[in-house]
């Protein structure tokens, strides 16, 4: 490994509850972070929420591969050094909220640099996963109709391919499970997921607004329909080609498929 991979000091005898939340791309993560990050007693390595920003190296063309070169000294070393500077700053942090979505590639490696962690696995609806991302990622506004619909095929397949990486991690590790949308119909179901000591959930502001991406500060709110309103049919259409490929996936998140 190279200078790419920084090694701050950290103190060995000083670690945070990490709470690692597995989750595809827009697939509301943020505000599910967010509202955890309400207590007084977590924190955001990173103002995203996504430590692997924290290290260019682990966020760059390759992170979506399982076999990506990873130096974790360095991954450690640079997430202890930043718990360390945000705990001298704030003071009473116990848990350190991490949700990179690449990281579930090696999310288990990770998990091995710390003495104690627990993880919370996320997911949300396909089509409004794929419409958010198709605006978010892609100029979608000024791709051709048949552009929009190559777009979405090769993103609705990325969804199929994390959705089963994280079941995967789900089943063999015994990760909880919440849903986009179990936790936008109730919120508190947060607290029984939560792997965390009660002082800590018993502080999270569950009524509180949170503030997501370029939108104002809101209280928690589903905001599928408003995502997949922005698909035409054909490309309704285009995306559930790609999901009836894998039902028994779909299955497994309660989720339905459109026509």
């Amino acid at each position: 490994m190279n200078n790419s991979w920084p090694k701050p000091y950290y103190d060995k005898n000083r670690e945070p509850h990490f709470l690692f939340i597995v989750t595809p791309p827009y697939s509301g993560s943020t505000c599910l972070s967010r509202l955890i990050n309400t207590s007084p007693k977590t924190t955001l390595l990173h103002p995203s929420g996504e430590a692997q920003r924290l290290i260019p190296s682990l966020c760059g063309r390759g992170r979506w591969k399982a076999g990506m070169q990873v130096d974790y000294e360095s991954l450690k070393a640079v997430w202890l050094n930043t718990y360390h500077n945000l705990e001298k700053l704030v003071g009473g942090i116990e848990v350190a909220i991490e949700k990179s979505p690449p990281n579930m590639m090696r999310m288990e490696k990770i998990c091995a640099q710390f003495s104690n962690y627990s993880l919370l696995a996320n997911n949300r609806d396909p089509y409004a996963s794929c419409a958010s991302r198709l605006y978010r990622d892609h100029l979608a506004s000024e791709m051709s109709a048949e552009q929009r619909l190559e777009q979405l095929e090769q993103i609705a397949k990325a969804w199929l391919e994390r959705s089963r990486k994280i079941r995967e991690l789900t089943t063999r590790l015994d990760a909880p499970l919440l849903t986009y949308e179990q936790f936008c119909a109730h919120p508190r179901a947060l607290a029984g997921k939560l792997q965390l000591h009660q002082d800590v959930v018993s502080t999270i502001q569950f009524d509180a607004s949170v503030k997501v991406k370029d939108y104002p500060p809101q209280q928690i709110a589903n905001q599928n329909s408003r995502q997949i309103s922005q698909l035409s049919n054909n490309e309704i259409d285009a995306i559930t080609r790609q999901l009836d490929t894998d039902k028994d996936l779909l299955e497994f998140y309660d989720y339905q498929l459109l026509s």
